[in-house]
């Protein structure tokens, strides 16, 4: 099925200036040196980095003082505020080196599509006979990954190569979605086997295979770096709280935000920043990065 082209331009967009807080503190192993930097919107009652490109281009999502979620990107401590028109929603989630963003959007009838934003121009990214779609990563080639839900409410992962979608589904899962893809084709995501627990996966030539952080109940996989870094969010519950993780060469890390009652790691660059997001001691989420 061909992408919806949406007519209407974007709303114009707003830059920002933000001050931003620096944190510094000790996580575990490798990661005992890390600086994270809060990243928040002005005037926002909650901040989501969601992923970071080659040259540290930042896209996430806010919550206004009015519970209305707003895309955004974040460059050089300036953020541009991305809303498709005519949406009661924007989050945005995944960037490429050419600044294409995608993510999904809420339209008037309550209905969640995927969308691309390249430029100005903004296309729907709905597969067909769908429900529900999330748009999460897109690769320098255009390509795009994410999840959508059937008529018969089952979570599938797919991919969009120019229009033409395919549907990828974890062996025997109940549940698959796409959430990362890299210059070389990998890609990550979670799935949820026949008993309902979640896991996350690596997946490269049609090959699948499972990736569990130690001891967790939970695990999701969110991204996956050209170098074949992966990072996520791991817990003991289904409910959290979770802490982020990144896996190197093999070896899980933690990774926590000190003084945080939550991380989660949702996004990685070549340079190795990370971004994600954290709850601190008042409840309220920020925006993060950190290297």
């Amino acid at each position: 099925m061909s992408k919806l082209k949406i007519l209407a331009v974007m709303a114009a967009f707003a830059s920002l200036s933000a001050a931003l807080t620096l944190t510094t503190g000790r996580v575990h192993a490798a990661h005992n040196s890390l600086s994270f930097t809060t990243i928040d919107v002005p005037g926002s009652t909650e901040t989501d980095c969601n992923d970071i490109n080659t040259a540290g281009v930042i896209v996430g999502f806010y919550v206004d003082s009015s519970g209305v979620d707003h895309g955004f990107s974040w460059s050089a401590g300036k953020f541009r505020i991305i809303n498709v028109p005519g949406a009661t929603s924007t989050l945005a989630y995944g960037i490429n080196d050419s600044n294409d963003v995608v993510g999904w959007y809420t339209d008037s009838a309550g209905v969640t599509h995927g969308f691309k934003l390249v430029g100005t121009k903004v296309t729907t990214i709905d597969p067909p006979g769908t429900t529900f779609t999330n748009a999460w990563s897109i690769d320098k080639a255009g390509e795009i990954v994410g999840a959508y839900i059937d008529t018969s409410s089952v979570y599938h992962g797919f991919t969009d190569v120019a229009g033409t979608y395919n549907t990828v589904d974890y062996p025997s899962s109940i549940l698959t979605e796409l959430t990362g893809l890299n210059n070389n084709k990998q890609m990550v995501g979670i799935y949820d086997d026949a008993a309902g627990n979640e896991h996350g996966f690596y997946l490269v030539s049609s090959v699948f295979t499972p990736v569990n952080y130690p001891g967790a109940t939970l695990t999701a996989s969110d991204r996956i770096s050209d170098k074949g870094e992966i990072v996520g969010l791991h817990g003991t519950s289904t409910t959290g709280p979770f802490s982020g993780y990144t896996k190197i060469s093999g070896k899980f890390t933690n990774v926590v935000v000190p003084g945080s009652t939550e991380t989660r790691v949702r996004g990685l660059n070549n340079a190795g920043t990370l971004v994600g997001r954290y709850t601190d001691s008042s409840g309220v989420i920020h925006g993060y990065s950190a290297h």
